[in-house]
């Protein structure tokens, strides 16, 4: 069905008045605060600098390939043993191991704002993790010391945390191939995921704490 002709003439004043209305609503202090909540309600962890193998974990348990360190017997944190040395290495599911073997829960996400991370990046609550944050770090102390002696040299493992979260990619260019479809690819980074040899396209996440500057009708 088409408009009126009439009506034609009060389209802009229309449109212009909704934008407005948009705009205010949309970049008033109500959803400015919601935002703002919403960006610093989770943290995103990375960790670093563990190509000579997977990181460390506490050890209850005695095992043939466990490792001690007299530095942690203060914390109770003696035996040490590599986290799932034959499968991939995923940071949200070591995360969760490590917290539970120093006796707290935490949980973690692959996952963020339904995009899947790469695998040496997790998301935590950011409260949750203020909580138990200065127990987790002085663990991981004890486990940089672990895993240095049991690999040899200086190299260790190293959190980092508000990282900036990278997302994998799915490999557009394998389905457009099965699918006949040419593609051509420009101005993109390619970030090969540490400790594996498996690569990962990533991007970054926008920033979602700005304000929102138009609205197109």
């Amino acid at each position: 069905d088409k408009w009126a002709t009439w009506a034609s003439p009060f389209y802009p004043g229309f449109t212009l008045m909704l934008d407005k209305v948009l705009d205010k609503v949309l970049n008033g202090p109500t959803f400015r605060d919601l935002r703002a909540t919403d960006a610093n309600m989770y943290l995103v962890l990375t960790l670093h600098s563990f190509n000579r193998g997977h990181p460390m974990v506490p050890q209850s348990k005695p095992c043939e390939d466990a490792v001690t360190i007299a530095a942690g017997k203060r914390l109770g944190l003696v035996s040490w043993t590599r986290f799932k040395p034959h499968e991939k290495f995923h940071l949200s599911e070591y995360m969760q191991a490590f917290v539970e073997g120093l006796g707290y829960q935490l949980k973690t996400y692959g996952m963020m704002d339904g995009r899947k991370l790469v695998r040496y990046q997790c998301v935590v609550v950011r409260q949750q993790w203020d909580e138990l944050r200065t127990s987790f770090l002085e663990a991981f102390q004890v486990q940089k010391a672990a895993y240095r002696r049991a690999n040899g040299g200086t190299a260790a493992p190293t959190l980092v945390e508000d990282a900036a979260p990278r997302f994998v990619l799915r490999d557009i260019s394998c389905s457009a191939q099965q699918s006949g479809i040419k593609t051509i690819v420009r101005k993109t980074f390619v970030e090969f995921e540490e400790g594996s040899d498996d690569s990962a396209d990533c991007l970054k996440r926008s920033n979602s704490t700005g304000e929102v500057m138009a609205y197109f009708v």
